[in-house]
């Protein structure tokens, strides 16, 4: 195919820009222990963990950098030259062509079941809970270990301590918005049906936030 007819076919700047950020194996990896890591970091703390030189980790952080998939910052408060921490931004990683505007129509479901009058955050809840029996009984889960199983599979990273549950990665984050108790309260129902199907008699409820991407969810007997 000659220069020309590359040039005229379809092209999408996003696609592009995620094409060049998970393109090389070494990149990929530093972004995504960069999405999993609350802590902004170093170029040394990267270049220490991808076992590379800091020169190839510092090409890499720039890289993304300029593709507007991390952000840049200093360290303060220590002798010598400030450090240049970097973190992930906001924006959501999204491979999706043709455009869907789940997030947009998600924030306005929300936005919709928060007004006072329509008791939305129950009926929110409540199904999530329906969602997580599902989940649970499609798995045959019989432990907490097993409930929270098929939620890991959806893209969230669990971890469940004494009667609490953090959630590392919230899978609707950007849906939250102006509308977290509905979404953080469909969230504990989905958790709250996942452990309830596995026979775990508990009952979920939202804590509040942990950033930049986590919610804890404390739990109590049904």
């Amino acid at each position: 195919m000659d220069e020309d007819a590359v040039a005229a076919l379809p092209r999408s700047p996003e696609l592009d820009r995620l094409a060049a950020a998970v393109h090389d194996p070494t990149r990929r990896g530093i972004l995504l222990f960069l999405l999993r890591d609350p802590r902004s970091l170093t170029v040394d703390d990267v270049a220490e963990v991808a076992g590379v030189h800091r020169t190839v980790a510092f090409g890499h952080l720039e890289r993304l950098l300029d593709l507007g998939i991390l952000s840049k910052g200093k360290r303060r408060g220590r002798l010598g030259k400030p450090a240049a921490l970097y973190a992930p931004t906001d924006r959501l990683l999204s491979l999706q062509y043709p455009a869907r505007q789940f997030v947009t129509l998600a924030r306005l479901l929300g936005s919709a079941l928060g007004d006072p009058g329509l008791d939305g955050g129950r009926v929110a809840k409540a199904a999530g809970r329906r969602f997580g029996e599902r989940l649970a009984a499609a798995a045959g889960a019989r432990t907490v270990e097993e409930a929270l199983a098929p939620l890991q599979i959806l893209g969230g990273e669990y971890k469940a301590r004494g009667n609490h549950i953090r959630a590392g990665n919230c899978i609707f984050l950007e849906a939250c918005g102006e509308s977290s108790a509905v979404v953080c309260g469909l969230h504990a129902g989905i958790l709250e049906g996942a452990l309830q199907g596995a026979g775990v008699a508990v009952s979920v409820q939202p804590v509040g936030s942990v950033p930049p991407a986590a919610c804890d969810y404390e739990l109590a007997p049904a």
